[in-house]
């Protein structure tokens, strides 16, 4: 499978991290969300860098590793299915439509053909990042879908949905 997805983290305190060649970088506590594409087959396919992302422990390779080994908080994984690329047009409408701020400069977004400021951003006046994210990519005629645990493919017509901090599966219609 191919496409894009993006992780809903939460931070409890303002973090200070070192991320790789783009330096120190304070984000302050609360919703991140950070969009990431997997166009590869196999341990670069969409359900294997989903699932890499809930481990707890991995290799830190993406920029994205070095926040989730400090005191992120890996909510949930929002995917949607795309041949192509989709990730700069989900961040594009993130910054846009969710009124996010972007995060550091290249944070994820260092192979951008499209110029993105970042990948990752910060979301303080969104209170359900998973309703409004599912409404948005709606919106981009994405079917997405959301994972708890890193599992995909998800069997329809069940889906894991965020009830509060739990996960729990339901319905499509219930969603």
């Amino acid at each position: 499978m191919k496409g894009a997805y993006v992780l809903i983290l939460q931070l409890p305190l303002d973090l200070s991290v070192t991320i790789g060649s783009l330096g120190t970088h304070v984000l302050s506590k609360g919703t991140w969300l950070y969009v990431g594409s997997a166009m590869g087959n196999g341990s670069t396919s969409l359900e294997r860098r989903v699932r890499r992302h809930f481990l707890s422990r991995k290799n830190i390779h993406w920029h994205i590793d070095y926040l989730l080994s400090e005191t992120a908080f890996l909510q949930a994984a929002i995917i949607v299915e795309s041949p192509s690329r989709a990730e700069c047009k989900i961040a594009e409408a993130l910054e846009k439509n969710m009124e996010c701020i972007p995060g550091p400069k290249g944070f994820g977004s260092s192979d951008c053909t499209n110029h993105c400021i970042s990948h990752v951003f910060q979301c303080p006046k969104i209170e359900r990042p998973q309703e409004t994210l599912m409404k948005v990519l709606k919106e981009l005629e994405f079917e997405p879908q959301i994972t708890c645990d890193g599992t995909i493919p998800l069997r329809p017509p069940k889906q894991q949905v965020l009830n509060g901090k739990d996960c729990v599966v339901a319905d499509k219609e219930e969603i």
